[in-house]
């Protein structure tokens, strides 16, 4: 994420274009890790630093993005693994609609 950033920090013209490079850069590595945690959520606890990131992105710069995220942290508490994966996964799938993904 921070890798395009940076050599976009150096386009004197900039302009919108290379904002929106940069926002889209970062939805594109949230929603991968918010895909990866769905698919491996069954199997493992996927609470980790870079889902704590996503979560964090998403409050921030998604409308709905608080709630979307509590419900998804609940989903994550789910003992059983195969309703928490489908859970994990309706909210992640909200989170796409949301964010215009």
């Amino acid at each position: 994420m921070g890798e395009r950033k940076k050599r976009l920090a150096n386009v004197a013209f900039g302009g919108a274009w290379s904002e929106q490079i940069i926002e889209d850069d970062a939805l594109e590595s949230v929603m991968s890790v918010l895909r990866k945690a769905c698919e491996e959520c069954a199997d493992r606890d996927v609470s980790d630093r870079d889902l704590m990131r996503a979560l964090s992105y998403v409050r921030s710069n998604v409308e709905k993005g608080p709630m979307l995220v509590s419900g998804f942290q609940k989903a994550l508490l789910e003992p059983n693994p195969a309703i928490r994966q489908e859970s994990v996964k309706r909210y992640v799938d909200m989170i796409f609609t949301w964010a215009g993904y």
